[in-house]
């Protein structure tokens, strides 16, 4: 079972308490590989996240959960793609985290705030836009509202929906060990990766 803070988090959300960062409101794969099976996430415990098995779909249009590549750190963020102001820096943060650590045993996992809209179409667009590739970048969506606030919620992402489309949201990093277990996190808005997090990575990777 998931800890009951987990749940509690989870649940506020569900309830409606739900609050917006005030300093981030905004608007709005070329290579193959084989489908991901949701079968393959690797049983865990305690607070893990890839117990919440939040249905997603990556810009190649397969279904996966997180946890199926249980060998790889994961960093995960959550953004929209009509997004122009603060968006398009963490994509570049998570492009330049990628490159600081240089190793396979990482893999990005960034999570659309917009169900609907976000479609694996629109994804793969943004994935060549942004040079990411999906052996280690994977840029996904949920398929509705609910199961995109679960996600959010564990992550500790705050957003809602402005009358006018705009989502109003705070910027989060989070990095999961092999087991799904929040290790390190960021809330700076930067295209430069966070030093904590990078620490964080190579004392996991020291590990194996």
């Amino acid at each position: 079972m998931l800890s009951k803070a987990l749940i509690l988090t989870v649940c506020s959300v569900f309830a409606g308490n739900v609050g917006a960062c005030d300093e981030h409101a905004m608007h709005h794969a070329s290579a193959t590989t084989s489908a991901i099976s949701p079968s393959a996430v690797v049983t865990v415990s305690g607070d893990s996240l890839f117990q919440l098995k939040t249905p997603l779909t990556n810009q190649l249009g397969q279904a996966f959960f997180l946890g199926n590549t249980p060998e790889k750190l994961t960093l995960v963020t959550m953004f929209y793609g009509d997004c122009n102001v603060s968006c398009p820096i963490v994509l570049e943060n998570i492009k330049r985290t990628l490159e600081a650590a240089n190793t396979p045993q990482l893999q990005a996992v960034m999570v659309s705030l917009n169900p609907g809209v976000d479609t694996p179409a629109v994804l793969a667009k943004l994935a060549v836009m942004h040079e990411f590739k999906i052996d280690n970048a994977i840029l996904a969506v949920s398929d509705n509202d609910a199961h995109t606030r679960q996600l959010a919620a564990a992550l500790g992402v705050k957003y809602r929906r402005g009358a006018n489309g705009e989502i109003n949201h705070n910027t989060r990093f989070v990095l999961l060990d092999r087991l799904g277990q929040i290790v390190a996190s960021s809330d700076t808005l930067n295209i430069t990766p966070d030093p904590a997090i990078l620490r964080e990575i190579q004392r996991q990777l020291a590990k194996k």
